[in-house]
């Protein structure tokens, strides 16, 4: 008899830590490998802010419309740990040299922006800084840190 209630313990202790695993892994365990791109799936002139994930790393893009951002992505590695997505920066792009000029195409829409004229830059940090954000899926949309960002597809790239 008691050789049974020990089945029955570990039939149910598997059963439990396979439940609990299978809720745990039902998003992190997703795959998130792609460009997503903030506010909508469509690409214009240019893109708007954007995340690139893989396997092992992750790197955000600016605003390509944000003409005075010598700042142009940063990136590292992530985890996903069910609702939170943990992102470690451990590197800064940035247009190392910078001159500002007016928007020479739409005068009348009173753009500044940053002149490409130098080099893209790659900073190493010092210490990693490491930003946990919430995150979820909201049908085919990936929100991170309340804002809505969609897979751009291969055809849009």
């Amino acid at each position: 008899m008691a050789a049974l209630y020990r089945i029955l313990i570990l039939c149910v202790g598997f059963a439990l830590s396979y439940s609990l695993r299978v809720q745990s892994c039902e998003f992190g365990c997703r795959n998130f490998d792609g460009v997503w791109q903030e506010k909508t799936d469509l690409v214009n002139s240019a893109f708007l802010a954007r995340y690139t994930i893989n396997a092992d790393s992750i790197w955000y893009s600016v605003n390509e419309y944000d003409g005075l951002n010598p700042i142009r992505s940063f990136g590292g590695t992530y985890t996903i740990n069910r609702d939170s997505i943990s992102i470690r920066i451990q590197y800064i792009k940035r247009v190392s040299y910078t001159a500002i000029c007016r928007d020479q195409f739409l005068p009348a829409s009173n753009q500044w922006s940053i002149l490409d004229e130098g080099s893209l830059t790659t900073d190493t940090l010092p210490a990693p800084q490491i930003f946990v954000l919430p995150i979820k899926m909201e049908g085919k949309t990936l929100v991170i840190d309340d804002v809505p960002f969609y897979l751009i597809t291969d055809e849009q790239q």
